[in-house]
């Protein structure tokens, strides 16, 4: 993204506050930055984080959803914009102290919200009140589950005995298997074979983007982010699955066209300019050494772009 001194920048995710201050450093000392995160509880954390390091005070922290970027900027008076940053996902910070449900190690409340509760689906609606074949398509789409059918139809026969209401309950409810016996729940998902866990792994990942509408947002927001950027100024899109970078990829090839005349016109006739340029013409994907260091990284796909008009 090349972040140099004296720019302002965007970043959508604030989570644990490591991008937020990796960006401050390379803008500082006049450079500002707007942080955003739907959990208040990342708000909070990363701000004592910011503080710790002498740079709050360049900071401007929102509590609210990335959708609402426009509002947020605007009310914020943020501009001109050098800089934004979207790394879409669940942050480690999530992972690691929510308590949500996000994850399947350990026995958690299956509520899987970003804003932490307070209105909007949970994941406790998603696994015990959607049809079967609603099911299935999330799982299909959300995360690219070869048989989608026979998991959701396993999760309608489990419910169907009881209500799912914790993480080891989803757990069992998928693989269609009880937790071994005297094993808790953290003990029993860490001798599981690589396989169920990339299982496990990809529903959880399938449920949540359906409770926080991760992909709708996504495809609201790129249009927004494009307006507020700054001619000659740069963005950069970070997604952990196909289905993200697919919507960031088409997104970026539409902008970045020149003519959008029919196939079938020998003669451009249109007066469209490309909006932008595409800098990474192939994504960019962590290394081993990356991988070995943050094994989380391991799916995460990196575009950035650079506005033109």
């Amino acid at each position: 993204m090349a972040p140099k001194p004296g720019d302002n920048a965007i970043d959508c995710t604030l989570g644990g506050g490591g991008h937020s201050l990796a960006l401050l450093k390379r803008i500082s000392p006049k450079g500002k930055l707007l942080a955003i995160d739907a959990d208040p509880a990342a708000i909070q954390e990363a701000s004592l984080r910011l503080a710790g390091e002498g740079v709050l005070g360049q900071a401007i922290l929102v509590n609210d959803n990335f959708v609402n970027i426009n509002e947020i900027v605007n009310k914020t008076s943020f501009k001109p914009v050098q800089v934004i940053l979207l790394d879409l996902g669940l942050s480690s910070y999530q992972l690691d102290t929510a308590k949500r449900g996000f994850s399947f190690w350990g026995e958690e409340p299956l509520n899987m919200q970003f804003s932490g509760g307070g209105g909007g689906t949970t994941a406790w609606e998603v696994v015990n009140n959607y049809p079967k074949q609603k099911l299935k398509e999330i799982l299909a789409v959300n995360a690219d589950i070869g048989k989608p059918g026979d998991i959701a139809h396993r999760i309608v026969r489990s419910r169907g005995e009881q209500s799912i209401k914790t993480t080891s309950m989803l757990v069992e409810a998928i693989l269609g298997a009880p937790l071994s016996e005297g094993s808790g729940a953290d003990q029993f998902s860490r001798n599981l074979p690589p396989l169920q866990r990339k299982l496990l792994t990809k529903v959880f990942q399938a449920i949540r983007i359906e409770v926080n509408r991760e992909l709708q947002n996504l495809r609201q927001v790129l249009p927004q982010l494009l307006e507020i950027l700054s001619v000659n100024g740069r963005l950069a899109v970070i997604s952990y699955h196909s289905g993200e970078d697919r919507i960031v990829k088409h997104f970026f090839r539409a902008a970045a066209k020149s003519c959008i005349c029919p196939k079938e016109s020998p003669i451009c006739r249109c007066t469209n300019q490309a909006k932008i340029r595409i800098l990474t013409k192939k994504a960019i994907k962590p290394q081993v050494k990356e991988i070995s260091a943050n094994s989380r990284a391991r799916s995460a796909i990196l575009r950035v772009i650079e506005k033109l008009s």
